[in-house]
């Protein structure tokens, strides 16, 4: 449940589809050592994977808008990525990047922070507050 919150509130945040956050969200669970870890690594996604497309003007992706002047480009290791030139000439040029999922949640430890505060508040606390009034004597 946790899990799901946080890919939720990420995928929100980032503009970016749920499933992709999910795919880099994971969860680790240690019953003996009584903790729950979420884990979202990521680096920052290449506009490509996003759905970039080229037109007459640059390169369009879906949900993140143009980039003026860029070109969607082969590279030597067989990925394709967005460029774009850095100069007046025609080199150098950078490739262009899109959100990072798990830069937000350091950069914004307390939008998660809340999150899972939530969680813990409307399901955790019940609960537990629930299995001690079954196990106290009356």
């Amino acid at each position: 449940m946790a899990r799901t919150r946080v890919v939720k509130r990420t995928a929100e945040r980032v503009d970016l589809p749920q499933s992709q956050v999910r795919k880099i969200t994971t969860a680790h669970f240690n019953a003996g050592g009584n903790t729950i870890e979420i884990i979202e690594k990521s680096g920052w996604i290449r506009l490509h994977d996003l759905g970039a497309t080229q037109t007459k003007k640059g390169v369009r992706v879906r949900g993140r808008g143009s980039y003026r002047s860029a070109f969607i480009a082969q590279m030597k290791s067989g990925h394709r990525g967005v460029m774009k030139r850095t100069g007046a000439g025609r080199l150098p040029i950078r490739e262009l990047f899109g959100p990072n999922p798990a830069h937000d949640v350091t950069n914004n430890p307390e939008v998660y922070i809340k999150v899972l505060a939530e969680l813990i508040e409307s399901q955790l606390a019940p609960r537990v507050l629930h299995e001690l009034d079954r196990l106290l004597p009356r």
